[in-house]
């Protein structure tokens, strides 16, 4: 989903527009000339009026959630289903996945429609967008979503939950799970502090998890992608990376600010695969752990020795394989 969003970032901001629904059917469609069915976390089915559709950004709340807002910046985790008013094809949704989509929410890491018409609203409420092509993929379009240079989307957005650097790890601090020549202190709502001992070594293979922090949530289950953040040091004490830390643009991708991740799996994978975050599977969520690495190689070829501090905040099933 983050790719498909992504594809267009737009910079122009514009106003979201809560109006009443006009013509005969006011009863039946809301404010953007759209019904709705089914409840949040089910996959919603959408028909709307006949006719042309707002050509102003609509937002309207289906149902508030009592979570905290979402906060221009965090990490957003959500359900969501995307369809075209032109012909009412359902060109992406997360719910045939089983599995959430997460994504940099209100800094132009998608169409500046979800930009503008998330931030602010209640974790746990199921939000309707329509976007107009101004806000979504402009004259460009889509081609291999089939969206025209013109056409409005419809989304359908569940959100589940929302990270950012600061935010306070559900967990306390406990004395280290295993012996450890790295001492892992300061706040759980910051970056952590790291320090390994002079003349560390680093282990001939990679251990248990060791454990600084313990979360109050529940225990990782088997094939889940973690919402984290974390910090990467080699055993000269050495800081290799950070998500605190914003990444500059490559060849390959934007400039991205600093924030909490969606790329932590804990294995098995959907085709057996097997992972250094294996072992976190029946850590709880809130704790923050350290991770031994296996070896890996520069890009001069010289061998690194690491390990990754986790701050666990959140966890959910891997997403299905769909064949797209």
């Amino acid at each position: 989903m983050r790719k498909l969003l992504s594809l267009v970032v737009v910079a122009t901001l514009g106003a979201s527009l809560v109006a009443c629904g006009s013509g005969s059917k006011k009863n039946e469609f809301d404010a953007a000339g759209v019904k709705v069915t089914s409840d949040f976390g089910q996959k919603p089915t959408i028909t709307h009026r006949q006719g042309d559709p707002e050509k102003q950004l609509v937002t309207e709340v289906l149902k508030e959630g009592d979570g905290p807002v979402v906060k221009k910046g965090e990490l957003l985790t959500a359900n969501y289903l995307g369809q075209i008013w032109r012909d009412g094809k359902v060109f992406d949704n997360s719910y045939d996945r089983g599995a959430p989509s997460s994504f940099p929410i209100g800094v132009g890491g998608v169409i500046s429609g979800w930009d503008e018409g998330l931030v602010g609203k209640k974790i746990g409420s199921r939000v309707l967008l329509s976007i107009p092509s101004d806000k979504g993929y402009k004259s460009a379009g889509n081609s291999q979503a089939g969206i025209k240079g013109d056409d409005t989307l419809i989304f359908v957005v569940d959100l589940v939950g929302a990270a950012a650097n600061d935010t306070p790890l559900n967990g306390a601090p406990v004395t280290p799970s295993s012996p450890t020549k790295v001492s892992v202190t300061g706040p759980l709502n910051a970056e952590p502090k790291v320090t390994v001992a002079p003349g560390t070594k680093p282990p001939a293979k990679p251990g248990k998890p060791i454990v600084f922090a313990l979360g109050k949530g529940k225990p990782i289950e088997k094939s889940s992608q973690l919402i984290g953040r974390y910090v990467v040091y080699d055993y000269t004490g050495k800081k290799q990376a950070s998500t605190w830390d914003p990444q500059p643009a490559t060849a390959q991708s934007a400039a991205q600010p600093a924030a909490p991740t969606d790329q932590l799996q804990v294995g098995p994978g959907p085709n057996g695969q097997t992972g250094a975050l294996d072992g976190l599977a029946g850590v709880p969520i809130g704790s923050r752990v350290l991770v031994e690495l296996p070896a890996s190689k520069d890009q001069a070829g010289k061998t690194v020795n690491a390990f990754a501090v986790i701050d666990i905040l959140n966890a959910f099933p891997a997403p299905k394989q769909t064949g797209q």
